[in-house]
């Protein structure tokens, strides 16, 4: 009865080690990658871009990029005629 109870505790203590050190390699892998996405960026002079583009729904069916692009030229109306003032029109 003992010798199970030590058994199982000891069990219990090697699967604790075993996710520590899992975590902590894990933990260790992601500082290295950071220091060396950082030492990259340093040395070729360029802004980290650290933005991440999030689809706010990602359920939504993708949209077809728009067709034709039309230019307008758009101009200031200085003198513009002031609105009758009347009540709308009852239909």
């Amino acid at each position: 009865m003992q010798a199970m109870r030590l058994f199982r505790s000891l069990l219990r203590l090697l699967m604790l080690a075993a996710g520590a050190l899992i975590g902590l390699g894990l933990f260790l892998i992601a500082v290295l990658a950071f220091v060396a996405f950082l030492l990259v960026s340093l040395l070729t002079g360029r802004k980290p871009n650290l933005q991440f583009r999030v689809n706010k729904n990602p359920w939504a069916q993708r949209r077809e990029p728009a067709g034709d692009v039309v230019d307008v030229e758009a101009r200031e109306v200085q003198d513009a005629a002031p609105l009758p003032l009347r009540a709308p029109e009852r239909r």
